[in-house]
This record gives structure tokens, sequence and C-alpha cells, in this order.
């Protein structure tokens, strides 16, 4: 009513009613894929990125092939939020090397406020001999220790943990053919997400409820892992694709916007 009133009164005495507006919805987070080498398909899963990580507005993806030219301090300062589908392996060119240089611009992006987001086993890179402090900033994960057996499908579970990424995501879902990552180094203070139960009749099984999806800290900046996507197939699952969408944007803000369908 008394915004009603004071229309009829501006209008009675001439003045020019402001037009309402809508909200303008928020700037997508701007996200850095750091690939280029690794010993799995990274051209097609990092495709794959790329193609749905933007379908909700909320992402906008930068891609690199070459760590050696783009991991400067310069160019991280132009991103929210890094995406890590590399591993350093004998026959990668000489552009995906990080020298000296490029890691140290990455470990202060990071200890900086930058988010951070490790996949699948990108958690792998730089062991033997082990880069102590990168394992500290990716969260612990795959390392040198880390197994699994054949591909399979099973259930993944969230935990009781109340967190931006997990709050309003099913219980539990069934994940398509993927490896299930036995484990797996989680550091002090990190925080489960998820986990899937790994049958001990299965090849390699644990009879554990492995840890899956965990987040953490590593100095300013947010870190968020996740285990599963070994390919394609395993990356068409739209609960997966959910949680990573969820991960990278609370990785870059601290919060998440729920997708139209949750």
């Amino acid at each position: 009513m008394t915004t009603l009133c004071a229309a009829l009164v501006s209008l009675s005495l001439g003045i020019p009613i402001a037009p309402l507006t809508s909200p303008q919805p928020p700037e997508p987070v701007k996200l850095l894929i750091i690939t280029g080498d690794h010993g799995h398909d990274w051209k097609t899963t990092t495709r794959v990125f790329e193609e749905f990580l933007p379908e909700t507005g909320r992402i906008q993806v930068d891609i690199t092939t070459k760590p050696a030219d783009d991991l400067t301090p310069e160019n991280l300062a132009r991103y929210d939020v890094l995406l890590l589908n590399y591993k350093d392996t004998a026959n990668g060119a000489p552009e995906t090397r990080w020298t000296d240089a490029n890691k140290n611009a990455f470990l202060d992006a990071i200890r900086g406020g930058k988010g951070l987001v490790v996949f699948h086993h990108a958690s792998s890179a730089f062991t033997k001999p082990n880069w102590e402090e990168f394992e500290k900033a990716i969260a612990g994960g795959w390392r040198a220790q880390g197994f699994h057996g054949p591909k399979h499908v099973f259930t993944v579970k969230k935990t009781a943990v109340s967190h931006p990424i997990s709050d309003g995501m099913p219980s539990e879902f069934v994940h398509k053919l993927d490896e299930l990552y036995q484990n797996s180094m989680i550091p002090p203070g990190a925080t489960v997400l998820a986990t899937a139960y790994s049958d001990p009749k299965l090849p390699r099984g644990t009879g554990k409820d492995e840890p899956i999806i965990w987040v953490a800290t590593y100095g300013s900046g947010r870190v968020y892992q996740n285990v599963l996507g070994h390919d394609e197939e395993a990356m068409s699952s739209p609960e997966f694709r959910e949680w990573m969408r969820r991960g990278v944007e609370w990785a870059a803000t601290g919060k998440v916007t729920a997708s139209p369908t949750q």
C-alpha cells in the first residue's frame, strides 16, 4: 500500500516514476582448466567440461594446454578458480612442464584466495619425487598410495555434513561405470562430503566407505576434490555434473546457486 500511495502522489505531482528493474544475475565465475599432459584422455575430458560447465550460465571456462606459458601471476589473476586436469608424464611437451616460477605462481594463487578444483587422477601429479607443498595445496588424494579395481557401477552417498555444495543434493545416487578410488590421502582439516562403499567381494575391494568428494583450505583458498570421472561415460552422469558445477562455484565464491532442477 505504501508503494502504491507513493506512486499515486508522484503521478498527481507530475513526477516521473523510475521503471522497476529486475536484479541482474551475478557475473559468472571465471574458471581456468589446467591441462595438456596426463596419463588419461585429457583432451576428451576437457572437452566434456567445456561443454557442460557453462550450461547454467554460472561458469565461464578458459583452457590452457601450456602451463609453462600460462601459470604466471599476471594470467592467474584473471581467474576466480582453477581446475586441475593435469598430470606430469615423461611424454609431456616442453610447454606443459611446470617451471619453478610456474609452481610458485600456482601455490601463491591458491594461498592468496583463488579457488582450486582437483579432478580425478590429477591428484597423482608431481609424485616420485613428491612435491609436498603441492600435496598440501590439493588436499591429498591419490598421490602414490591410491589404487582402484576394475570399473563398475556403484552408489555414491552424501555424508551427514551440512555444506553449501551438498545441501539440497540427493542423499545418494547410482553412479555410471567408473573407477572407485581407494586409499585416498585425506589431510587433517579436510571435510568429506560423499563416499562410496568398496565391496570386498569385488577385485581389490576394501570393505570400507571410501571418500569420493571432499573439501579443504590452503591458505585463503577453497579446495574441492572430486575423484569421479575417469572417462566421458563416467562424466555423463547428471549427478556428477551437478556436483562438479557446485564444487567449481563454491571454490570460487564460497557459495552455491542451486540449479533449476534442484
